[in-house]
């Protein structure tokens, strides 16, 4: 089955693959981000890496699912990731012409897009610039009756994300597109995480076990991976090396919850490949460095060479900037 559409409507139907997602930069140590800079390091080294590299059409995963567009024609796979991750998608339209010719589309993308008609890439379009859609006028070399339109859309995730697709057709002879049907793609809820506090609490009341084992795994997880809002986790790190060092854990767990403190990345300019916000958790990071040097004076930290005593003068330089 077809319908048409005219000049000035979004395509509202698209076949979609499953998302391949994968980590980005894991284990990418790279320099500290210039403090001006409005873009994490970790976006900038994706820029150089993936806007302009090839991408093979055969390689498409299958389009199996349908994605709907909203009614302003915004095709929306956003999401949130608290490491980076590389998403990718492959999506597919099956349009209808009434001859043979050139038709023109506003193609739109938070993200990068790359268009093939028939087997030839007509459009790449990458400029990845996080949570701002772009615009780019294609030109599609359609053949008379029915042509397939494979699309390559993929995003650098970081915290929350925009990502996705608008294409307005903006030509003047009517198109028709093939109504494509199948099962639509669902969201996945987001998973509420574990309070950090928990882990305090259980060991201020000497309430050993299980639930400590866990809590403690899970914190040493979020803050060695860098993981945005991590800090948060690290400070109860910190107050748990402060206040309840020796106690109920073995020594191996105490000499990581160290480890994990001395590799943590207090600030941009320290090296480090991650999306982790620290203009919105300015406060936090400045009171974990503060406090991890307090704690660490003379051993030295690994993503900013400096010893601790050197973290905690700055940091306190730097919660005077904030208070001033």
């Amino acid at each position: 089955m077809s319908r048409p559409f005219t000049q000035g409507e979004a395509l509202g139907r698209f076949q979609v693959s499953a998302a391949k997602a994968e980590r980005f930069a894991e284990f990418y140590t790279g320099e500290g981000a210039d403090p001006a800079s409005r873009e994490s390091f970790c976006r900038q080294v994706f820029r150089r890496s993936h806007a302009g590299r090839a991408i093979d059409p055969a390689l498409a995963l299958p389009c199996d699912e349908v994605a709907v567009a909203d009614e302003h024609g915004w095709l929306d796979f956003s999401g949130h990731r608290a490491l980076p991750f590389h998403v990718q998608r492959w999506l597919r339209v099956d349009l209808i012409a009434p001859r043979e010719g050139e038709y023109a589309f506003r193609l739109g993308t938070c993200g990068g897009v790359r268009v093939w008609s028939s087997g030839r890439l007509i459009a790449c379009f990458t400029p990845f610039t996080r949570n701002v859609m772009q615009f780019q006028d294609v030109r599609l070399t359609l053949r008379q009756g029915e042509n397939r339109v494979l699309i390559h859309l993929d995003e650098l995730f970081e915290r929350d994300t925009l990502c996705g697709l608008k294409m307005v057709y903006i030509d003047e002879p009517p198109l028709g597109t093939v109504v494509c049907e199948g099962p639509q793609q669902q969201r996945l809820p987001a998973l509420p995480d574990p309070d950090p506090e928990r882990l305090l609490t259980l060991m201020a009341q000497k309430e050993y076990g299980p639930e400590a084992d866990a809590l403690l795994a899970h914190l040493l997880k979020r803050v060695s991976a860098r993981e945005e809002g991590s800090v948060y986790c690290l400070l109860a790190l910190l107050q748990l090396w402060q206040n309840h060092r020796t106690r109920y854990f073995a020594e191996t767990l105490w000499r990581r919850v160290k480890s994990t403190i001395l590799g943590y990345r207090y600030g941009p300019d320290e090296r480090g490949c991650d999306v982790m916000d620290f203009s919105n958790h300015a406060s936090a990071f400045h009171a974990a460095q503060s406090l991890a040097g307090q704690l660490f004076p003379d051993a030295r930290f690994i993503a900013s060479s400096r010893y601790g005593h050197q973290q905690h003068a700055l940091a306190a330089m730097r919660i005077k900037g904030v208070q001033a």
